[in-house]
Protein backbone atom coordinates (compact mmCIF):
# COMPACT_ATOMS: atom_id res chain seq x y z
CA UNK A 1 0.00 0.00 0.00
CA UNK A 2 1.92 2.80 -1.31
CA UNK A 3 -0.44 5.81 0.01
CA UNK A 4 0.95 5.30 3.70
CA UNK A 5 4.01 3.84 5.01
CA UNK A 6 3.88 1.50 7.55
CA UNK A 7 7.93 1.12 8.04
CA UNK A 8 7.26 3.75 10.49
CA UNK A 9 4.30 3.24 13.58
CA UNK A 10 1.44 5.63 12.44
CA UNK A 11 -0.67 7.33 14.61
CA UNK A 12 -4.01 8.51 12.94
CA UNK A 13 -5.96 11.36 14.80
CA UNK A 14 -9.73 10.41 14.71
CA UNK A 15 -11.87 13.31 14.54
CA UNK A 16 -14.65 13.29 16.57
CA UNK A 17 -15.12 17.19 17.00
CA UNK A 18 -14.62 19.78 14.17
CA UNK A 19 -12.62 21.49 16.72
CA UNK A 20 -9.92 19.70 16.63
CA UNK A 21 -9.26 18.73 12.99
CA UNK A 22 -6.88 22.21 13.28
CA UNK A 23 -4.29 20.08 15.84
CA UNK A 24 -4.64 16.98 13.82
CA UNK A 25 -3.69 18.87 10.57
CA UNK A 26 -0.75 20.50 12.45
CA UNK A 27 0.58 16.74 13.27
CA UNK A 28 2.88 14.70 12.60
CA UNK A 29 -0.03 12.28 11.31
CA UNK A 30 0.08 11.39 7.71
CA UNK A 31 -3.59 10.25 7.47
CA UNK A 32 -6.63 11.82 8.90
CA UNK A 33 -10.22 9.41 9.79
CA UNK A 34 -12.83 12.06 9.97
CA UNK A 35 -15.41 10.38 12.01
CA UNK A 36 -17.78 13.43 11.99
CA UNK A 37 -17.51 14.10 8.40
CA UNK A 38 -21.45 14.37 6.42
CA UNK A 39 -22.21 14.90 3.08
CA UNK A 40 -22.51 18.51 3.79
CA UNK A 41 -19.17 19.14 5.10
CA UNK A 42 -17.13 16.36 3.41
CA UNK A 43 -15.38 17.78 0.29
CA UNK A 44 -14.46 20.98 2.38
CA UNK A 45 -13.10 18.42 5.15
CA UNK A 46 -10.86 16.41 2.36
CA UNK A 47 -9.75 19.53 0.85
CA UNK A 48 -8.35 20.73 4.17
CA UNK A 49 -6.43 17.63 4.59
CA UNK A 50 -5.02 17.37 1.06
CA UNK A 51 -4.21 20.78 1.39
CA UNK A 52 -1.43 20.03 4.39
CA UNK A 53 -0.22 16.63 2.63
CA UNK A 54 -2.43 14.04 4.56
CA UNK A 55 -4.18 11.83 3.32
CA UNK A 56 -8.48 11.47 4.31
CA UNK A 57 -9.91 8.44 5.59
CA UNK A 58 -14.02 8.18 6.76
CA UNK A 59 -15.49 5.65 8.55
CA UNK A 60 -18.50 4.36 6.54
CA UNK A 61 -21.03 3.50 9.38
CA UNK A 62 -20.62 7.01 11.00
CA UNK A 63 -20.45 9.31 7.55
CA UNK A 64 -23.86 10.84 7.72
CA UNK A 65 -26.27 11.11 4.99
CA UNK A 66 -24.73 9.03 2.44
CA UNK A 67 -26.01 5.74 -0.01
CA UNK A 68 -23.42 3.09 0.96
CA UNK A 69 -23.80 1.26 -2.29
CA UNK A 70 -21.51 1.46 -5.15
CA UNK A 71 -22.56 4.94 -6.51
CA UNK A 72 -21.80 6.05 -3.15
CA UNK A 73 -18.38 4.31 -3.34
CA UNK A 74 -17.79 6.35 -6.99
CA UNK A 75 -18.82 9.78 -5.48
CA UNK A 76 -16.35 9.24 -1.96
CA UNK A 77 -13.17 8.52 -4.75
CA UNK A 78 -13.97 10.60 -7.82
CA UNK A 79 -16.18 14.23 -5.84
CA UNK A 80 -14.96 13.97 -2.42
CA UNK A 81 -11.87 13.05 -3.08
CA UNK A 82 -11.53 10.55 -0.25
CA UNK A 83 -8.59 8.02 0.23
CA UNK A 84 -10.07 5.29 1.77
CA UNK A 85 -12.49 4.39 4.36
CA UNK A 86 -13.36 1.85 7.68
CA UNK A 87 -16.11 -0.41 7.82
CA UNK A 88 -17.06 -3.05 9.47
CA UNK A 89 -18.95 -4.66 6.43
CA UNK A 90 -16.84 -6.81 4.27
CA UNK A 91 -19.13 -5.93 1.15
CA UNK A 92 -19.29 -2.19 1.64
CA UNK A 93 -15.29 -2.32 1.60
CA UNK A 94 -15.35 -4.78 -1.56
CA UNK A 95 -17.18 -2.15 -3.64
CA UNK A 96 -14.91 0.76 -2.04
CA UNK A 97 -11.77 -1.28 -3.30
CA UNK A 98 -13.25 -1.63 -6.65
CA UNK A 99 -13.98 2.26 -6.63
CA UNK A 100 -9.89 2.26 -6.23
CA UNK A 101 -10.62 3.19 -2.36
CA UNK A 102 -8.16 2.15 0.21
CA UNK A 103 -9.80 0.48 2.74
CA UNK A 104 -9.62 -1.21 6.41
CA UNK A 105 -11.67 -3.46 7.92
CA UNK A 106 -13.14 -2.95 11.62
CA UNK A 107 -13.48 -5.49 14.10
CA UNK A 108 -15.09 -5.51 17.61
CA UNK A 109 -13.39 -7.89 19.96
CA UNK A 110 -15.73 -8.46 22.52
CA UNK A 111 -15.78 -12.38 22.84
CA UNK A 112 -13.86 -15.41 21.72
CA UNK A 113 -16.49 -15.68 18.37
CA UNK A 114 -15.65 -12.08 17.56
CA UNK A 115 -11.75 -13.19 17.88
CA UNK A 116 -12.18 -15.91 16.04
CA UNK A 117 -14.51 -14.60 13.20
CA UNK A 118 -11.58 -11.93 12.73
CA UNK A 119 -9.14 -14.32 12.33
CA UNK A 120 -11.17 -15.90 9.42
CA UNK A 121 -11.71 -12.97 7.57
CA UNK A 122 -8.09 -11.30 8.14
CA UNK A 123 -6.53 -14.86 6.97
CA UNK A 124 -8.19 -14.03 3.60
CA UNK A 125 -9.02 -10.61 3.22
CA UNK A 126 -8.29 -8.39 0.39
CA UNK A 127 -8.47 -4.71 2.41
CA UNK A 128 -5.64 -2.57 2.86
CA UNK A 129 -5.60 -2.98 6.46
CA UNK A 130 -7.39 -4.22 9.78
CA UNK A 131 -8.37 -2.31 12.54
CA UNK A 132 -8.72 -3.89 16.25
CA UNK A 133 -11.05 -2.95 18.26
CA UNK A 134 -10.94 -2.12 21.85
CA UNK A 135 -6.93 -1.91 21.71
CA UNK A 136 -6.69 -3.40 24.96
CA UNK A 137 -8.38 -6.75 23.46
CA UNK A 138 -6.35 -6.36 20.96
CA UNK A 139 -2.68 -6.21 22.72
CA UNK A 140 -4.28 -9.56 24.16
CA UNK A 141 -4.91 -11.34 20.91
CA UNK A 142 -1.79 -9.83 18.41
CA UNK A 143 0.43 -12.70 18.65
CA UNK A 144 -2.42 -14.79 17.09
CA UNK A 145 -3.41 -12.54 14.74
CA UNK A 146 0.33 -12.19 13.45
CA UNK A 147 0.04 -15.67 12.20
CA UNK A 148 -2.61 -15.06 9.68
CA UNK A 149 -2.31 -11.25 8.94
CA UNK A 150 -0.67 -10.71 5.54
CA UNK A 151 -1.95 -6.76 5.96
CA UNK A 152 -1.02 -3.44 8.70
CA UNK A 153 -3.11 -3.97 11.82
CA UNK A 154 -3.96 -1.37 13.75
CA UNK A 155 -4.99 -0.66 16.95
CA UNK A 156 -7.90 1.39 18.45
CA UNK A 157 -10.76 2.40 21.29
CA UNK A 158 -10.32 3.35 25.02
CA UNK A 159 -6.34 4.56 23.94
CA UNK A 160 -5.66 7.39 27.01
CA UNK A 161 -2.06 7.51 27.47
CA UNK A 162 1.35 7.34 26.10
CA UNK A 163 1.73 3.99 27.83
CA UNK A 164 -1.16 2.74 26.17
CA UNK A 165 0.34 4.13 23.10
CA UNK A 166 3.62 2.58 23.62
CA UNK A 167 2.64 -1.04 24.28
CA UNK A 168 0.84 -0.99 20.90
CA UNK A 169 3.73 0.23 19.37
CA UNK A 170 6.21 -2.67 20.68
CA UNK A 171 3.75 -5.19 20.41
CA UNK A 172 4.21 -4.76 16.46
CA UNK A 173 1.29 -2.85 15.57
CA UNK A 174 1.73 -0.82 12.32
CA UNK A 175 -0.30 2.33 13.69
CA UNK A 176 -3.47 3.19 15.73
CA UNK A 177 -6.69 5.60 15.64
CA UNK A 178 -6.99 7.54 18.48
CA UNK A 179 -9.33 10.45 19.28
CA UNK A 180 -7.64 11.91 22.39
CA UNK A 181 -5.60 14.96 20.42
CA UNK A 182 -3.13 15.32 23.15
CA UNK A 183 -2.05 11.72 21.86
CA UNK A 184 -1.40 13.09 18.03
Amino acid sequence: MSWIDFSEFQVIPSIRRLGDLEIALNSEAQVILLTEAHIANLQELVKLVHAKDKKALVNLELLGGFGKDQVGMKLLKNYYHVDGVMSTDSGKLGMAKQCGLVTFQRFFLHDSRSFETALKIIDCSRVDGAELLPAVMALDCYQKLMTVAKIPLLAGGFIRDRKMMDKIKGCGFKGLTVSDKSLW
